[in-house]
């Protein structure tokens, strides 16, 4: 039997640095938030959000098809003394058909493919940029670069 906790309804609001202001209520979207399952594995939005919070987290970049996830990660993490929630960027997928996202379950290329093939690190971060639209073309990037794009105005930003 898995662990799940009540929420109780209310709306979580959040400003993502590319989809802007949104409201989530975790309670109305998916009821009691599985904690974990019943054969006693934690689930991906306790760890990620417990997680976050424990290593200090402040910028969560991920894939749109995880925004629904964010309020129940808010209000878990707030449920578990986090006071300020980290920013969030949920980008678009990079895809590898027009049906189908990259899956490292799928074997699909990846960073590691890459550098291996002679790219650095700048290459890397300044490619899938310029594929999620952070940048106009892909030119050499450094993390410092992209921090500067979504910390504005936050923890050392």
């Amino acid at each position: 039997m898995g662990w799940r906790l009540k929420l109780d309804p209310a709306v979580e609001v959040f400003e993502d640095a590319l989809l802007g202001r949104q409201e989530q209520d975790p309670s109305a979207q998916y009821g009691d938030l599985l904690l974990r399952d019943r054969l006693g594995n934690w689930t991906y939005q306790c760890v990620a959000a417990i997680d976050d919070a424990v290593q200090g987290v402040n910028l969560v970049v991920r894939g749109h098809d995880l925004l629904s996830s964010t309020g129940r990660q808010i209000r878990l993490a707030r449920l578990a003394g986090r006071r300020t929630p980290p920013a969030f960027v949920h980008h678009p997928l990079i895809m590898k058909s027009a049906t189908q996202k990259l899956s490292k379950s799928d074997d699909d290329s990846g960073i590691g493919d890459l550098r291996s093939a002679g790219w650095s690190a700048a290459q890397v971060i300044g490619c899938a940029a310029a594929l999620v639209g952070l940048v106009p073309e892909p030119h050499p990037l450094t993390v410092q670069d992209l921090r500067g794009l979504f910390c504005r105005g936050r923890d050392g930003g």
